[in-house]
């Protein structure tokens, strides 16, 4: 990695040198207050700490060269001075951030992999690691941090030894893609899917579509798309301007890749991922046809990328679910718990209902379901609308009880009770809080509970309230 130098970090950050008594090199960008200071690092102050002097003591302890703080900080420039940290003092501490990790990524010659899409970008992110590092050392962007400064944060992360890097990026408008895709400009990009999860931001399918699609401002030309070939909305996206390789995964031959031989036990899932000229095996340590569907990019990114079948396998089995999606717990009396309460949507928890029959192992079901949308009163009628079509899905399966919480969520009882579910299954509570009261009243031995909601109801403490001490 190349050295950054005092007055090419007051261009870059569009920012003014208060104080930096010598040309100290500067290799590595910083910000966390909770790890250890790095060495001959910059340090972003995003926010003014109270004990300035044993922050200052801190920072120099670790060998950190200088730091950047707002303009009119207020910092004690004599005590920096004396400590022999440099000062550099920006307008706007964000776009500071931002544009040191645009430049910092340039020195980087290593493919990157972008991932979006409505749902399932940290899941396909981690399978995709997983697989990379079969090979050799990837970077694997830092948990769902896919907003503009999260992408710079993951960048900042970059270092000699990773031969890779796979990073996700989220958007809640226009704009935002484009600007977090001019930060990576990946070589490879996968869309997972297209679902309503920002219908209230963007009011339609088609601007959500839109606004995903400035991905392709800054794919490279000779890059690759890898696309969700099952997925109506994938389907619409516009490719008559891209001019690289366009992939397709899913369930049928036509596509690029295509899973055979689909089998699910014990919440682990096998099956075969097969294109044209080769047969790999999988296992992935998660269930689920959409994650099938997500394994099966993050082949593609391997084969893409000169991993062999074996190094494919090796690294898919490899990969763990992270919190909130999908992870399973031991509960009181034996039960089993399902935790998916990471920021879902109307149509994944869709999705996740029809495959409560392939997982329920002939134990009796209960379900915990939280609001999909914020509870904001603009919103009522298409809230109560999607919520009424869950609770409809619902009606779909066999459960022996329902339990909503939130806002929206009495609705779920609303569409399940007009397709003929008995409402003495269904209960409603307004909050968590409320709900914690009698949630073991609900759980019989040997139940299968799910907890499927948005981040909006956490109904993770739930959970807590159940697991096995």
């Amino acid at each position: 990695m190349r050295n950054f130098y005092p007055k090419e970090l007051e261009r870059l950050l569009v920012g003014k040198i208060i104080s930096w008594q010598e040309d100290w090199p500067i290799k590595v960008i910083s910000d966390d207050i909770d790890d250890e200071p790095i060495e001959n690092s910059l340090f972003f102050l995003f926010e003014e700490y109270d004990n300035e002097e044993e922050l200052c003591s801190w920072l120099k302890k670790g060998g950190v060269r200088g730091v950047v703080v707002r303009k009119n900080s207020n910092l004690n420039v004599d005590k920096w001075k004396r400590a022999g940290i440099g000062i550099i003092e920006v307008d706007s501490i964000n776009n500071a951030y931002v544009l040191i990790a645009k430049e910092y990524r340039k020195q980087f010659r290593v493919p990157f992999v972008q991932v979006i899409g409505s749902s399932g970008k940290t899941t396909t992110k981690e399978m995709i690691g997983s697989v990379l590092n079969a090979k050799y050392p990837s970077l694997v962007g830092y948990n769902n941090f896919n907003a503009p400064a999260g992408v710079a944060y993951n960048l900042l992360s970059m270092r000699d030894k990773f031969k890779a890097a796979v990073l996700e990026v989220g958007m809640k408008g226009p704009e935002i893609m484009r600007y977090s895709t001019s930060l990576i400009k990946p070589d490879i990009v996968v869309l997972t899917c297209i679902h309503r999860s920002h219908l209230v931001e963007l009011g339609s399918i088609e601007n959500i579509i839109k606004a995903k699609a400035e991905v392709l401002d800054y794919l490279k030309q000779e890059g690759t798309l890898i696309i969700n070939g099952d997925d109506e909305n994938c389907r619409r996206f516009p490719l008559d301007k891209f001019r690289g390789q366009v992939l397709r995964f899913g369930f049928s031959k036509d596509y690029d890749i295509w899973a055979e031989d689909i089998e699910c036990s014990n919440f682990i899932t096998t099956f075969k991922a097969v294109g044209n000229n080769f047969i790999v095996p999988c296992t992935i340590n998660t269930f689920g046809r959409y994650n099938v569907a997500n394994a099966l990019a993050a082949v593609l990114v391997g084969i893409q990328l000169g991993l062999s079948s074996d190094q494919i396998e090796r690294g898919i089995q490899n990969f763990k679910t992270l919190s909130g999606r999908l992870k399973v717990y031991k509960g009181i009396q034996n039960t089993i718990l399902v935790d998916d309460n990471f920021n879902a949507n109307p149509d994944s928890t869709c999705l996740f209902i029809r495959e409560v029959p392939n997982i329920s192992m002939n134990r009796p079901v209960v379900l915990v379901m939280g609001d999909m949308e914020r509870p904001d009163e603009n919103i009522e009628e298409y809230a109560r609308k999607v919520h009424y079509k869950i609770g409809e899905e619902l009606a779909s399966i066999e459960f022996q009880h329902l339990i909503a919480v939130g806002k929206w969520a009495k609705h779920y009882i609303d569409g399940a009770k007009n397709k003929g579910v008995n409402p003495l299954k269904m209960s409603y509570y307004t909050s968590v809080e409320e709900a914690s009261k009698n949630i073991e009243e609900y759980i019989i031995r040997d139940a299968l509970v799910l907890f499927k909601a948005s981040s909006y109801t956490p109904v993770k403490k739930l959970r807590e309230i159940l697991e096995e001490k």
